[in-house]
């Protein structure tokens, strides 16, 4: 029997009926049984809930002694009316949890005023992408090839000729690959990468349920890029790539792009979602390099709301003074 710890919400994982509405309310692959049954094994509660025009699947999360529900790209809601019952419900869940505030992403018709009369505040950093940049895969696929630019559509038909082939896999092991390829990309940038269990657990949960498809570019036979990809049914999310420096002559991450997102048409999906880009008018924008080669595939950009908090505890207010001090030292 699911253990309730509220009127609306339950810490089993429903069944397949979940995602078919959460897809067929267009919702976002974080909010769907998959990425809940990849956090369960990272060791985190999640909570199932739904009511009248709103579903949402929240993680409980704890760092530096504060608690808090994270719903990523979450309350799905189809009005208003039902961002404020899902909103209502979060709050009641919150508190039975201990929780100091909720963070959301909301998918829902409302605005920015809306949310801030629901006393909303943004985020201090944005946890997902509020601005991304998709191709829309129901045009002709030849379409699509002339939308990108010619280098990667020559690139791409001369593969072969090059010595690069990219193959598809399902299998968990071969997230070896993608953390070869992280790892060289963290030091080439200067970065610190999330730790490689992190990438083992999620390959380990969503790849042989089909819920993500890993994808490897050999140059003779060398492997020199990967993409972690997932896959809903009408949404393909690079979610993780890159490439090793020393094959950049090769373009292995060009011509791996261009396959995973024409396999994606072929499959029936109807968008291949880049993820994260820097705004159009912010040339100095850390991502503008990496906005750069995306946007060299042909797409458009779409907005979200970002990454918004709501307090529970009015210790929530004391949190973020802090958070905000500490993050203005690290700068």
């Amino acid at each position: 029997m699911s253990r309730q710890s509220s009127a609306s919400w339950c810490d089993e994982a429903p069944g397949q009926s979940w995602d078919d509405e959460l897809f067929a309310r267009g919702g976002h692959f974080l909010q769907s049984t998959h990425w809940a049954a990849f956090n369960k094994r990272l060791g985190r509660r999640r909570f199932f809930g739904k009511g009248p025009g709103w579903q949402c699947l929240a993680i409980l999360e704890r760092s530096n002694r504060v608690t808090r529900l994270f719903c990523p790209y979450g309350p799905v809601a189809d009005s208003l009316a039902g961002y404020r019952l899902a909103i209502a419900q979060l709050q009641a869940l919150a508190k039975d949890q201990g929780a100091m505030f909720v963070r959301v992403e909301p998918w829902a018709p409302v605005t920015r005023a809306d949310l801030e009369r629901l006393m909303h505040r943004p985020a201090l950093r944005e946890i997902h992408p509020s601005l991304v940049f998709q191709q829309d895969l129901t045009k002709p696929r030849e379409q699509l090839l002339r939308e990108m630019s010619k280098n990667n559509r020559q690139r791409y038909r001369n593969a072969a000729k090059a010595g690069v082939r990219v193959d598809a896999s399902h299998d968990p092991g071969d997230v070896e690959h993608l953390l070869m390829v992280v790892h060289e990309v963290a030091t080439h940038n200067r970065i610190v990468p999330l730790p490689d269990d992190y990438f083992r657990t999620m390959a380990s949960v969503l790849l042989p349920r089909g819920a993500a498809t890993l994808y490897v570019a050999r140059h003779h036979d060398e492997p020199v890029s990967a993409a972690l990809v997932f896959d809903g049914p009408t949404t393909r999310h690079v979610a993780h790539s890159g490439s090793l420096h020393s094959h950049r002559h090769a373009h292995p991450g060009a011509i791996m792009r261009a396959t995973m997102m024409l396999d994606a048409q072929q499959r029936g999906q109807q968008t291949f979602d880049s993820l994260g880009v820097a705004p159009p008018d912010e040339p100095e924008h850390p991502w503008a390099g990496v906005s750069k080669f995306k946007l060299s595939f042909g797409g458009e950009y779409r907005y979200y709301l970002g990454t918004w908090e709501f307090p529970v505890s009015s210790l929530y207010y004391a949190y973020r003074s802090v958070y905000r001090a500490y993050s203005a030292t690290r700068r």
